[in-house]
């Protein structure tokens, strides 16, 4: 019988539970939407935690799931063994106070004895130590001899672990978990002192967590009048297990991966284990991060999007380190999306953004893996030398600096260290690794705050309901008061003057801030008061008046006027649907890669991040600019329809990237030249953008550039303010306007022959200065020597001076010393001949020590500079010790 594939598992399982009543719900991104609290969705439930609260608004209390989840408390296991991932599938099913224990078991039982096929004697099951229940459902219903059910403690069988103990407070309970035996028939492990199964022979392949418990300050659990079931399987596990796999790596689901790095490398899989580690890492890292760019996760120096970088420059460093010196993960976008586009379209859909945002990222990596070696170097420079069997000072810190900030590799490190005559202090950066581990455990740990209840779920508990959106059609609407949110979240019945709240309306025309639009502001007024609304957000569907009370008093119940900040309203709207003009034009200039990687659309200006790997020429630019104002010129109505996805889609309407969308939407259509989903207000008409300026492009990240431009008034203010600018500038040259930039030109060319004339006129005579350098040099038995001051002297000239001395004197050692004002340049020169007695890096080394500074270099050329001239003499005597004891005596 042929083994079942991953997709198989994962239709059976939904399939199997969609029969026990479950609603089956699409995977959430991996950027959890309204959840501060994560960087990423790591398990199947954190969609559903105001369910579990008994808050959310789902009408469904049975559901299951396959959830695409990203962890990295882990990252250092990756590869080394055979279940750790950062990216993998969690199949779940959930139950919001609906069916418990008993159900739950069974079903899960039943999956996997009947579904899948796994016989009884090869699964073992472990329950909380105190749940009885838990226990006698395995054992009496289900029929499982007790001696293969475990019992274990809150570290193993609570949810969170070692909640009962250390919390935190809230929901928990404790969890069943179902494994693996790959041994059935050997004698199992002795249950007195054990605390868990030995995982070289037992696989978790399932985890049933029975959250019954609200667990006090006071560390008492009290029950829960809302008992849930949150269960989560590893798909990746399950599938190792069915097809007979050693590790989760050789499943289909990695092994096309690791067949593809074999045939890029030339060095099939599994002939050296430590190559083995290398593909296996980047087979898992390389599906993370396409998977993080596709959901909007890009990378970046903060916050998630160092996350990613993180995994990526990994991958990428090993991919060097497998002889693959050019970029190569963009390459395997298109793999991911083979194996898992069925289930996870976007990473099909949004393949060229990951191919060129990946690409850009690599080729800026190589560019740092090589600097990295450039400051290891700098480092040894400045570096004393330490005692025999001692660690170079701080040499664990900046080995971990290194590793961390930039992906270079330890053993590297270490190595270079050990050819320069230093130790790697691996304590200091074990220690500083485990500091990091101990972060990412905590940033990926359940806190307080994870049950803690939104605004949104206080103002349902108060009875509010969200009102509707009126600001597509109108600027103005009349409509109570239903909520004054304070400090703290607190409902309050009363705002006084100079008082911030949030305000919610039962209808509102403010556009709450989403989409890269910036929220309305305006004013909200009442009988009794005056509020200025300074922004306006969403949160599960209420619109949130971010206000601040002006005059008078306001009253939760009042009937309120609420005015859109109308001139803004319009200025955002030119921008916005410029902002969409502005995506198609590039499109059309740059390629169908470009897509949207972030945008701000605000009154005074647009700001739109893209996918591009190089830098657009000037006359690219041009381009983009003329076809946006050629829109605008031809005056077309702007369409705005909602209607099901699957046939916006049908129709080419452009998913923003990143973007999470339902089952209907808004679509955004000007004639057929912009197709967005969008739901963002815009002009009716392409013409009331007036004009488009583009004001600057950069680099935010590789592969990912931004413009920023304006429109309407704000073009045509800034177009004045340039016209009078080069008009003043005319002026001052004293040419017609048409004639600036000639002018300009002719100066240009005129400084720099002057320029030239000058540092010619002034450059030190290096031949004359040559020969008092050779007058000075002193021949020893084992070459020649001189140390030399120069005051004065540019360490540019300073270094072809010394160049010029070693052809005509070899072998040589020689120090300039170039004081200038109370700073002193230092130069030194080694011949290779002498690198045996001397390197031109230990004298620099001396000599600035001495002056309170430092420097580095090569063997044969180092140069260095110190802060304190009054040491110079000092400085002059401790390198002229230092060629003496080599041999070299100066005099």
């Amino acid at each position: 019988m042929k083994p079942l594939t991953a997709a198989e598992i994962r239709r059976r399982y939904l399939q199997h539970f969609a029969q026990q009543g479950h609603q089956i719900l699409p995977s959430d991104s991996l950027v959890p939407a309204n959840d501060p609290t994560l960087l990423f969705t790591g398990a199947g439930m954190n969609q559903f935690k105001d369910m579990f609260l008994g808050k959310g608004t789902l009408p469904y209390r049975r559901i299951s799931t396959a959830q695409k989840c990203l962890r990295v408390p882990d990252l250092d296991n990756v590869g080394f063994t055979a279940r750790h991932h950062t990216f993998f599938e969690m199949l779940g099913n959930f139950s919001f106070g609906d069916y418990f224990k008993k159900e739950c078991i069974t079903w899960i039982w039943t999956f996997f004895k009947d579904v899948c096929g796994i016989p009884a004697e090869r699964m073992v099951v472990t329950v909380y130590r105190d749940d009885d229940e838990a226990f006698a459902i395995w054992t009496q219903h289900i029929g499982l001899s007790p001696d293969k059910v475990f019992r274990f403690g809150e570290k193993e069988n609570f949810w969170p672990a070692e909640a009962p103990s250390k919390g935190p407070n809230g929901p928990c309970g404790p969890c069943s978990e179902i494994y693996y035996d790959s041994q059935p028939g050997q004698p199992y492990p002795p249950k007195q002192g054990l605390e868990s199964l030995p995982d070289n022979r037992f696989t978790e392949v399932g985890n049933c967590v029975f959250t019954q418990f609200d667990r006090q300050p006071d560390g008492t659990l009290k029950p829960l009048p809302q008992k849930n079931i949150d269960v989560g399987l590893g798909l990746e596990r399950i599938a190792a297990v069915l097809q007979g796999a050693k590790n989760n790596f050789e499943t289909e689901l990695f092994r096309p991966y690791l067949d593809h790095l074999a045939n890029r490398t030339g060095v099939p899989y599994g002939t050296d284990p430590k190559r083995d580690i290398r593909m296996r890492r980047i087979a898992d890292h390389v599906r993370a991060v396409t998977f993080c760019i596709a959901d909007g996760a890009l990378p970046s120096n903060e916050g998630r999007g160092y996350v990613v970088r993180k995994i990526l420059r990994r991958a990428a460093r090993d991919g060097y380190e497998l002889g693959l010196h050019e970029p190569f993960l963009f390459a395997m976008v298109d793999l991911v999306g083979q194996l898992m586009g069925d289930q996870y379209p976007e990473v099909r859909e949004n393949a060229a953004q990951c191919r060129a945002i990946l690409k850009g990222e690599e080729e800026n990596f190589l560019q740092v893996y090589r600097q990295g070696l450039q400051r290891l170097d700098q480092f040894l420079a400045t570096a004393a030398t330490p005692a025999a069997g001692a660690c170079t000072a701080g040499s664990g810190e900046f080995a971990f600096q290194l590793h961390d900030t930039y992906g270079f590799p330890v053993d590297i490190t270490q190595k270079v260290m050990e050819e320069r005559g230093h130790r790697l202090d691996e304590a200091a950066f074990e220690r500083a690794m485990e500091e990091q581990r101990q972060r990412a455990r905590a940033s990926m740990a359940t806190a307080d705050a994870v049950f803690t209840a939104s605004v949104a779920v206080k103002l349902r508990d108060a009875g509010h309901r969200p009102g509707p959106f009126t600001g597509y059609t109108q600027l103005a609407a009349e409509a109570p008061l239903q909520a004054l949110v304070g400090d703290g979240d607190r409902l309050l019945p009363r705002a006084d003057a100079g008082q911030k709240v949030l305000l919610v309306a039962a209808a509102t025309p403010f556009y709450a801030q989403g989409g890269g639009q910036v929220g309305d502001r305006g004013t909200i007024r009442t009988a009794t008061g005056v509020a200025t609304v300074t922004n306006t957000t969403a949160l599960d569907g209420f619109h949130l008046h971010q206000a601040v009370v002006q005059e008078g008093h306001l009253l939760a119940g009042q009937p309120a006027q609420l005015a859109v900040d109308s001139q803004a309203r319009r200025a955002t709207e030119r921008n916005h649907t410029a902002t969409h003009l502005l995506h198609a034009a590039l499109k059309r200039v740059l390629g169908d890669h470009v897509s949207q990687a972030g945008s701000e659309v605000s009154p005074e200006r647009l700001r739109f991040d893209y996918t591009q790997p190089e830098k657009p020429t000037a006359e690219q630019l041009q381009r983009v600019e003329a076809l946006v104002n050629e829109q605008i010129l031809l005056a077309t109505d702007v369409q705005a329809v909602v209607q099901p996805l699957a046939a916006a889609r049908q129709a080419g309407f452009v998913a923003l990237f990143g973007e999470k969308y339902g089952d209907t939407v808004r679509t955004l259509q000007v004639g057929e030249f912009s197709k967005e989903l969008c739901g963002g207000t815009h002009v009716r008409n392409s013409g009331n953008i007036g004009s488009f300026r583009i004001t600057t492009e950069t680099a935010v990240a590789a592969g990912t550039r931004r413009l920023e431009a304006v429109t309407g008034t704000v073009a045509l203010e800034l177009a004045q303010r340039e016209r009078l600018a080069l008009a003043s500038l005319a002026t001052s040259l004293k040419v017609a306007t048409d004639k600036v930039v000639d002018r300009v030109q002719e100066l240009g060319d005129e400084l720099k022959r002057v320029r030239k004339e000058l540092e010619k006129a002034l450059a030190p005579d290096l031949a004359a200065e040559l020969t008092k350098l050779r007058a000075a040099v002193l021949a020893n038995a084992v070459g020649h020597a001189v140390v030399f001051e120069r005051p004065g002297l540019e360490t540019k000239d300073a270094q072809e001076l010394l160049a010029m001395l070693r052809k005509a004197v070899d072998p040589v050692a020689a120090v300039l010393f170039c004081p200038a004002g109370t700073e002193v340049g230092v130069v030194a020169a080694v011949s290779p001949a002498l690198h045996g007695k001397v390197k031109a890096g230990d004298l620099v080394k001396a000599a600035t020590a001495v002056l309170g500074g430092g420097g580095g270099g090569k063997p044969e050329m180092a140069q260095g500079k110190g802060k304190d001239a009054a040491q110079l003499g000092a400085a002059v005597a401790a390198v002229k010790t230092l060629l003496a004891g080599a041999g070299l005596a100066v005099g």
